[in-house]
Parts: structure tokens; C-alpha cells; sequence
């Protein structure tokens, strides 16, 4: 039998695999009998009976489409919910009804997304519990089952790329490799209950959220205007949306692969600005490394060199505010800050080179004097062998 790809388990499988380890095939009753022990709603008194109807101790399947409908008989009741947590939001139900999933189950298409399929039916935790699959580190995960999955995304005439992109990116890099749970995941961008993709104007808004800096000075820059009216989706245009990659100094430019060349040539202003900027970009950079480098001999060479190192910290706080600037979209402030930038790398950089201009003459004063105590002790030794023998 050809095994599932993980994406396409279904919550009761993967509830019956953390449970059990997969150690033997259980009914489906057994399987949710198991998985709903370790139950957020079994440990607040609910029991089968509160969701299921049933005849002789058998319960029946949910039909998906009411699903959302039931669980909101709970969660969607303050005065209930109030019991078990007084600050749980109440309007989840409400979200979802005007989420793209919402709106189509409303229309009587179960295949779209409910409560269940991204909480579990048994064995559901609450959200900040690592476990749960909503869990910051574990919503990528979730949504890729569906959204990753081109024979369910099809028949919406959705693309299933958008998970492997996200994958690929820095957010992703952010949240999987270093552990960061304030990195964007699908659920920080589009929403939860109340999933829809941001459109054209509401996308920066988005990014806008962690990103403040960079949209502020977008919007006062001369490119607002512009996007706004060929109805461009504004940090879309360079960064992309899914596959974000981290920014690097050479995507400025007109070359081939820069992010500016599909718009802009060498030519006019706007080509002078894009040169300004990115020779300002190259020019802090060589400074900076320049500077680490000689800082770095110093070191190994047991040179204190605490001062230059500060003045490197700032000089790289400047190159950082540099590549925030460059949304501006001007020369101006950006190359303020760059020139205070490769002004502060020269700074570190004498001190390096003052440090090793030192352990020069320290050298060399060591060197003098290990010669003469070498010339002493050997003049010493002829002294000595010269001495008349006593015997």
C-alpha cells in the first residue's frame, strides 16, 4: 500500500501516530476515543454526547457543513467560554462566516477548510501548547495539507505553490531554523478564522505590520503615487509575496537580476539615483569589512581594540539604517546615513591599524631586547670560560 505524503494525513491519523506511534491500525472510535483523552474539551467536562447524537453508544458523523456551526455553540457564547478563560475571543465564528473558507461551506461546498481540519476533531490543544497544530511553528504544516496539495487546489483554480515558496524564504528560515514564533506564518498574513488573501491595497498593509519603517517611508517616497495608479501591490513588486528572500545590496541596480532593472535602465534620473545608491551600498560595505578585518588581526594578536569596536557597531547600524532608507526612493537620506556610516568604519579602522602600528614597536622593542640579553649572556659565557681555574 503506497504511503500518504504527510501533508495528506488526516487529524485522526496524526493524532492515532503521536499517540501510539502507528503501532497498530485502530477503529476510528478507538482512534478518537484515544486522541480525546489528552483533549482541551476533555478536560473541561465535555463529553462525546455535547457534539455527537447517536443510538446504543454509537455516534454519528458530522456532516462537514455543520461542523463550524456546532463548535460556535460554545465559542461563540461569552458568558460560557468566560468559565474557562476570561479573555478568549468569542467572535471566531463570525471571522470564519466572512473568510474565504466560510463563504464557500455556506454555499454548501464541503471540501474547504472547517474547524476540524485545522484544530483536530479529538485531541485538540489550545494554541500556545507546541503541540497544537496551530501552534506558531506548526501552521506553515497545517495549511500545506490543503493548500500544498494541487489535486485539492484545482478545482478552486488555486496555485498549490505558495507553501514551498513560503518554505524557501526568510520568514520560514526565521521561524524553523531559529526558532523565532514572531516570524511571519500563513496565519499572520492572511488571518485565521477569518482567512482571505490581502488584496492589491491592503497587501503593504500587511508587511506593513513588522515592516513599519520600510512603509513609511514608501508612502512619503514618489513611488506611492505611481503604484497606486497602475495598481501595483506595492512591496510585492520587489519583494514578492510567498518567496521572500533576504535583501542584498546587489539586488540594487540596473544589471541583469537587480530588482530596480525591470522598470529602470542606466538612463535619466532615475538611473543616476540607482548608481548613487548602490555605490554608496558597495562603498560601506568595503568599509565595514575592511575594518572587521583589521580589528579581527588586532584581536588575535591579543590588541585591545574595544574603542574601534564600537565605533564598527555603529557603523553597521548605519549600514543597516542605509538599506532601510533605500525605500525612499531618493538620495538624500540615504546618503546621510551612509556617509555617517563609512565615517564611523574609518574610525574602527584606525583603531586596528593603531593597534597593530603598536604591536609592530612592541615587536620590535622585544626583539632588541631579546638580543641584548643574547649578547650579554654570550659575552657573559666569555667571561666566564676566561676566568683562571682555582684547581
Amino acid at each position: 500500500m503506497k504511503r500518504q505524503p504527510w501533508w495528506r494525513l488526516t487529524p485522526t491519523a496524526i493524532a492515532l501516530i503521536a499517540t501510539t506511534g502507528g503501532a497498530r491500525a485502530q477503529s476510528p472510535e478507538e482512534a478518537a476515543t484515544t486522541a480525546f483523552r489528552d483533549d482541551v474539551h476533555a478536560a473541561a467536562g465535555v463529553t462525546c454526547a455535547s457534539c455527537h447524537t447517536g443510538r446504543e453508544g454509537r455516534y454519528d458523523p458530522l456532516p462537514r457543513t455543520a461542523i463550524a456551526p456546532l463548535c460556535a455553540r460554545c465559542h461563540s457564547d461569552a458568558a460560557y467560554m468566560r468559565q474557562f478563560d476570561p479573555q478568549v475571543r468569542v467572535d471566531q465564528f463570525l471571522q470564519y462566516q466572512t473568510s474565504a473558507h466560510g463563504r464557500r461551506m455556506a454555499e454548501g461546498e464541503p471540501r474547504v477548510a472547517t474547524c476540524s481540519d485545522c484544530h483536530r476533531a479529538h485531541g485538540v490543544r489550545r494554541v500556545r501548547d507546541a503541540r497544537s497544530p496551530v501552534a506558531p511553528i506548526n501552521v506553515a504544516t497545517t495549511c500545506a495539507r490543503c493548500h500544498g496539495d494541487p489535486a485539492r487546489m484545482t478545482p478552486f483554480g488555486r496555485d498549490a505553490a505558495p507553501p514551498a515558496d513560503w518554505s524557501a524564504g526568510v520568514h520560514a528560515a526565521a521561524l524553523v531554523e531559529r526558532g523565532d514564533t514572531s516570524a511571519p506564518t500563513c496565519s499572520s498574513c492572511h488571518g485565521s478564522h477569518g482567512a482571505t488573501p490581502p488584496g492589491v491595497t491592503s497587501a503593504a498593509n500587511v508587511c506593513a505590520q513588522c515592516h513599519l519603517r520600510e512603509a513609511e517611508l514608501f508612502r512619503a517616497s514618489p513611488k506611492k503615487e505611481i503604484f497606486d495608479a497602475i495598481g501595483e501591490a506595492e512591496c510585492l513588486v520587489c519583494h514578492g509575496n510567498h518567496r521572500i528572500e533576504a535583501p542584498v545590496d546587489s539586488g540594487v541596480g540596473v544589471q541583469d537580476g537587480a530588482v530596480c532593472a525591470p522598470c529602470h535602465d542606466d538612463a535619466g534620473d532615475s538611473g543616476a539615483t540607482i548608481r548613487s545608491v548602490r555605490e554608496g551600498l558597495d562603498r560601506l560595505s568595503g568599509a565595514v569589512a575592511t575594518a572587521d578585518a583589521i580589528l579581527t588581526r588586532a584581536e588575535r594578536a591579543g590588541m585591545l581594540v574595544d574603542a574601534g569596536r564600537i565605533a564598527l557597531r555603529e557603523a553597521r547600524e548605519h549600514q543597516v539604517q542605509s538599506r532601510v532608507l533605500v525605500h525612499a526612493f531618493a538620495g538624500t537620506p540615504f546618503t546621510e546615513a551612509a556617509t555617517q556610516g563609512v565615517a564611523a568604519a574609518r574610525r574602527a579602522q584606525d583603531t586596528g591599524e593603531a593597534a597593530m602600528r603598536d604591536l609592530q614597536v612592541r615587536r620590535r622593542g622585544l626583539a632588541v631586547a631579546t638580543l641584548l640579553v643574547l649578547a650579554f649572556l654570550i659575552t657573559l659565557g666569555f667571561k666566564i670560560r676566561r676566568l683562571p681555574d682555582f684547581h
